[in-house]
């Protein structure tokens, strides 16, 4: 069995953190991801870390065998 991912971060507007998982959060946000169409491609759960990785200062906490979890709790993050 392939590890869950999951994502923490803090969502300002509303003062609550928000705990979702990778490819949902890249479907509500596809303008981040334009070289996929989201019907016949989609982006991974390891491709949508990484992008968070490298572009919004995500961290990877945990990374076990059962699970994945990248976050970041900047109170500015804007995504």
């Amino acid at each position: 069995m392939a590890a869950k991912h999951f994502m923490i971060y803090y969502q300002k507007g509303s003062g609550t953190y928000i705990v979702t998982e990778p490819r949902p959060w890249a479907r509500e946000n596809k303008h981040h991801f334009p070289d996929y169409d989201f019907v016949i491609k989609h982006p991974t759960s390891n491709e949508v870390d990484e992008w968070l990785i490298k572009n919004k200062n995500f961290k990877k906490v945990i990374n076990t065998n059962e699970i994945i979890l990248v976050q970041n709790i900047d109170p500015n993050l804007v995504l």
